[in-house]
């Protein structure tokens, strides 16, 4: 097994906030990136936790693309 597919399956070794904790973020850290504002090391658990929960980094994934979509809508 290649060293990706094992941290995909085994998840980070780093701290991981959970659930809650990374939600509580995840709209702050959705409208940063979509300003393309830089990001401060308070995220990092945050990413940790998006890298380990696939439910999660779908979440995130599915807002950046809306965040996208109004961008591209209000400014065409």
């Amino acid at each position: 097994m290649t060293e990706p597919s094992l941290r995909k399956l085994l998840g980070s070794p780093a701290s991981d906030p959970g659930c809650e904790a990374s939600g509580e973020l995840m709209d702050e850290y959705c409208e940063l990136v979509s300003r393309g504002d830089l990001l401060s090391d308070r995220y990092a658990e945050f990413l940790t936790h998006m890298a380990n929960c696939t439910a999660c980094r779908e979440d995130m994934e599915s807002l950046l693309a809306v965040l996208r979509e109004q961008e591209e809508t209000s400014t065409g």
